[in-house]
């Protein structure tokens, strides 16, 4: 197969989600058949336009995956754990790598070609001094003080022991997504919070940000032959206020008075989080957000833009095409609603 080659069949595990339908259609446009796994209550509405066959399945399920994964030659997991709350490490550290182990195991059984696996900046170590963090920066150790962050790192180990036992995989590390589709409020949390003025607090530092369709142009570029290894996505690096201060200026909005230093921010989140989870009910600023914050650094992409061809949209083009998102779909009031209610 040359280096310009497609998939002749692709399946997209965690294809209803933000990520993984921007994937679907991406692939899409590129006349690739796509398959994807579903439970028995996933939300499949933003898909029932497109032409992909839905299939049962779940992480929790090997020999399901495995049927899923019958006669598509690249599988994307798109659709790993993701730990909502954090407050239990030892049973989220058991779910993810659960999960993602299965995955691999019923990609090799299945004779996938390739699997491309979506993980986080949040696994990278800190760069020496002197360079942007980039694929090099993988801490040898589970980092410690964030459940987000050592279980997507636990994960990212089990699919590097995979790559041991045979299995061919491209590991994609994105920044925080934000674009059309985030139906579940992720990173896309902040524009929202911050245009409808109910963020109670702030905690600077570094976050990284791209637009959810270059991830996913980026995830369909992984599939070729000369991929390998892994790649950064972080997008742009900004302080977590002048993102702030941006979204409000763009779009209206307000900036909370009350900055809190990462310990006292990590306090607050914990307690918020422990509150709502017995509702499952989101939190204002998650912990997950915090720890991203307080570890935040800049992420070099030179791999992905060489090897990829990745061309990263401007991080204004990315905020808009998320507001507007957003807007269509009632999460936040348009610009011309808000000032009939002034």
């Amino acid at each position: 197969m040359n280096s310009s080659a497609k998939p002749t069949r692709a399946l997209v595990i965690g294809g209803c989600g933000f990520l993984g339908i921007n994937i679907v259609e991406e692939l899409l446009r590129r006349h690739v058949p796509v398959r994807v796994t579903r439970r028995k209550k996933t939300a499949t509405f933003l898909l029932r336009k497109h032409p992909v066959e839905f299939v049962d399945g779940s992480l929790e399920d090997p020999e399901a995956l495995r049927r899923a994964m019958e006669g598509c030659d690249v599988v994307y997991l798109a659709g790993a754990y993701y730990p909502r709350y954090s407050i239990d490490l030892a049973g989220s550290l058991d779910e993810g790598v659960r999960g993602v182990k299965n995955a691999c195991d019923a990609a090799r059984v299945a004779g996938v070609r390739r699997l491309v696996y979506t993980s986080t900046i949040a696994t990278l170590d800190r760069a020496p001094e002197g360079r942007d963090a980039d694929e090099r920066d993988i801490p040898l150790a589970m980092p410690e003080g964030s459940v987000y962050r050592a279980v997507k790192w636990a994960m990212e180990r089990e699919v590097d022991a995979a790559k041991t036992r045979g299995l061919d995989v491209v590991t994609l590390l994105p920044g925080g997504c934000i674009g059309p589709g985030d139906i579940r409020l992720g990173t896309g949390s902040i524009i929202v919070g911050t245009v409808r003025g109910r963020l109670p607090w702030w905690v600077d530092g570094t976050v990284n940000l791209i637009d959810v369709g270059d991830v996913a142009r980026a995830h369909a570029a992984a599939a070729s032959p000369v991929a390998h290894g892994r790649y950064c996505l972080g997008g742009h690096d900004i302080g977590v206020h002048s993102l702030l201060m941006r979204i409000a200026d763009r779009f209206g909005g307000v900036v909370p008075e009350r900055e809190l230093s990462a310990d006292e921010a990590r306090t607050q989140s914990d307690a918020d989080e422990r509150e709502a989870a017995p509702r499952r009910e989101r939190v204002p600023i998650p912990r997950e957000l915090v720890d991203m914050a307080a570890t935040g650094q800049a992420v070099s992409m030179q791999r992905a833009f060489d090897e990829l061809g990745i061309e990263l949209a401007s991080l204004d083009d990315a905020l808009d095409r998320a507001y507007a998102w957003f807007v269509r779909y009632q999460f936040i009031p348009s610009k011309e609603t808000r000032r009939t209610h002034v």
